[in-house]
């Protein structure tokens, strides 16, 4: 590690198209106002096990491509073989000579299981900040984000800095569209699904508070694994991440919170000050993706437009539901309900 080095972003990988790594690295290595060597990358790709399904060899080609892009700096060999168009070379080559970023290729306990990867880059994060005897930031990417705010980690140091009793925060998490399928007529079946999905939701959550139940809508303070932030010797005190397939977040976020409370520290809930959008997909990924509640909505009716502008009417007629309307409108707020945090 540079001996100036204050922040490491961990990313985990897995199952991950190329153009979504690219474009996130590319937008960390346009960061504004951070000095050379402060921050570096550390990308943890997940293998699994294998199953000997197809479903396994194509996340196992898809993780390959991603290990043979040519801007790991610990990784000189990048499968000559491949041959990637000139717009991945030249983002690749603006990544390499403006942030140092390395990848580990691991095989967790089984494919995806995202809490052991972002323990394993906890890890290297945490021993190469203690070699250069520093309590560095830790800020945990999920790999279909973008760092859209060209001011976020610039921000996210001068909130630590200023804040020395600060052991973790919470960032925002904005969705935008963005399905796996690359065919035109393909996303435009999704993104009507999506709508569909959308809708329901929130009809749902308008409905619960018409009849005075609780909404079941996301914790306001909850963590969000596509935008963690933490203390490195600290989040390594408490254990880090369960080494679980979903909800591993969440888990954080607690064990954040007892240790602040333990040791007299604070955790933040920064959601709006440092914000950075992930795609809203259509993938099985994971316990969280969209594919399985997609398939559901294609079998049900559809709400229409109409009848839900009618229930939100009724639902802004006060200023408490004029708030709800506002929330949610941003889909992390209905899609992640219930949210164990």
């Amino acid at each position: 590690m540079d001996a100036r080095c204050r922040v490491c972003i961990v990313i985990p990988v897995y199952d991950e198209p190329v153009h979504r790594i690219v474009n996130l690295l590319v937008s960390i290595a346009r960061q504004r106002d951070v000095d050379p060597g402060t921050v570096e990358v550390v990308c943890v790709v997940n293998d699994g096990p294998s199953d000997g399904s197809r479903k396994w060899s194509m996340a196992e080609l898809a993780n390959r491509l991603i290990l043979d892009l040519p801007f790991w700096r610990n990784r000189d060999s990048f499968g000559g073989h491949l041959r990637f168009p000139s717009d991945v070379l030249e983002a690749c080559a603006e990544v390499r000579s403006a942030v140092p970023a390395y990848v580990v290729e691991m095989q967790t306990s089984g494919s995806g299981v995202v809490g052991e990867a972002l323990n394993r880059g906890l890890a290297e994060a945490a021993v190469r900040f203690d070699r250069t005897g520093k309590d560095g930031i830790v800020i945990f990417f999920g790999a279909d984000n973008v760092v859209d705010d060209p001011d976020y980690v610039a921000n996210a140091m001068r909130m630590f800095q200023k804040n020395k009793d600060l052991v973790a925060v919470s960032g925002g998490v904005r969705l935008l569209f963005d399905p796996d399928a690359r065919v035109e007529s393909q996303r435009e079946i999704i993104a009507d699904l999506v709508n569909r999905l959308l809708r329901r939701k929130r009809m749902n959550v308008l409905e619960r508070f018409l009849q005075g139940k609780d909404p079941n809508l996301m914790a306001s303070d909850a963590f969000l694994g596509s935008n963690i932030l933490a203390r490195s010797a600290e989040a390594a005190a408490w254990g880090g991440f369960p080494d679980w397939k979903q909800h591993e977040d969440s888990e954080f976020g607690y064990s954040a919170k007892e240790y602040a409370k333990a040791e007299r520290k604070r955790v933040f809930d920064a959601k709006d000050s440092l914000l950075i959008t992930s795609a809203l997909r259509d993938s099985d990924r994971t316990g969280s993706s969209l594919k399985q509640q997609l398939e559901k909505e294609r079998e049900m009716e559809p709400i229409s437009v109409e009848t839900y502008e009618k229930l939100e009417l009724q639902v802004g007629a006060t200023e408490e539901g004029r708030a709800l309307i506002d929330r949610i409108e941003e889909p992390a707020n209905i899609l992640w309900d219930n949210y164990p945090n």
